[in-house]
């Protein structure tokens, strides 16, 4: 597996073998799933199914047993076929997982989501408000900020970045441009938000540091986090959100998920880039406004 290969899947198939055997609800083998999901009269090669329960499979969310029947895995049994963005949030988890990303920036193996993790690292550590490249421009960005040597190239060709798109967007760790066509924005507000909402409850107000900790250990590929520092990526600071995960707070205050505030006795504050101030802008603590529930 490489995701950004062609020879893996892409989200949508994966959430589409995924909604049914949710609907299923008990194991069915292997060719009565495809005939289901991917029926000869469209399936061509049928590769895209078979890469789909593969890459299910992987990421523990199939399982398939000896007599080559498939069922799903007992996180994948907690999802709703209706609910997209609970999918997204258990794949992004399984992507980011430290088991499948030992030694990212010690080397270039691109096995596993590995050249994905490399990818998102690299990216998030722009400015949202700045750039929104193509391929074109990203093979210059790479050039002039590079990741460390051992790791190779953030991204390998101009076929993965294409394929790194879809995924990065699904994983709600990126964006489409909304002002210019097949351009990628490092807006990582998605899933800022899913995290925050798992993690707390509406009305719990939390230590603005303490969420910037939480969202690097289950967002590994934001700067600061234990990817962006192992490929080498600098770190805004212990107590520093930096541009990408500045411009997710800041949409969530906007949006009303999160309300962001000041206290003249708080011990810690953590600084927020904001593009209309002279100076980041040091919040003390967050509000969630909004829960998973909510």
């Amino acid at each position: 597996m490489s995701l950004l290969n062609v020879h893996d899947s892409l989200p949508i198939p994966m959430w589409t073998v995924m909604r049914f055997l949710i609907a299923h609800k008990r194991p069915i083998s292997f060719a009565r799933a495809k005939a289901f999901v991917n029926p000869p009269s469209v399936r061509g090669d049928g590769k895209a199914f078979d890469n789909a329960v593969g890459n299910l499979e992987e990421f523990g969310l199939v399982t398939r047993t000896e007599d080559d029947r498939l069922g799903l895995s007992e996180v994948a049994q907690k999802l709703d076929g209706n609910d997209p963005k609970r999918f997204n949030a258990v794949l992004r988890d399984a992507v980011l997982h430290p088991d499948r990303n030992t030694g990212i920036g010690d080397n270039d193996s691109q096995t596993g989501p590995r050249d994905l993790t490399r990818a998102l690292a690299w990216f998030l550590s722009y400015d949202p408000h700045h750039i929104a490249p193509n391929w074109g421009e990203a093979q210059a960005l790479m050039a002039r900020n590079p990741i460390r040597p051992e790791a190779g190239h953030a991204v390998v060709n101009d076929t993965r970045w294409t394929r790194f798109s879809p995924w990065s967007t699904a994983l709600g760790l990126t964006a489409p441009s909304t002002l210019q066509e097949s351009r990628l924005v490092p807006d990582c507000t998605t899933a800022v938000k899913q995290v925050v909402q798992a993690s707390w409850k509406a009305g719990e107000t939390v230590s603005a540091v303490e969420v910037l900790a939480v969202l690097r250990e289950a967002l590994p590929v934001l700067p600061g986090g234990a990817y962006a520092l192992a490929l080498g990526l600098p770190s805004p600071g212990k107590h520093t959100a930096g541009p990408a995960l500045s411009f997710a707070l800041l949409r969530g205050e906007d949006e009303d998920w999160i309300r962001l505030e000041r206290n003249a006795d708080a011990r810690y504050s953590l600084s927020v880039h904001d593009p209309e101030a002279t100076h980041p802008v040091p919040y003390n603590s967050i509000s969630v406004l909004e829960d998973l529930d909510g």
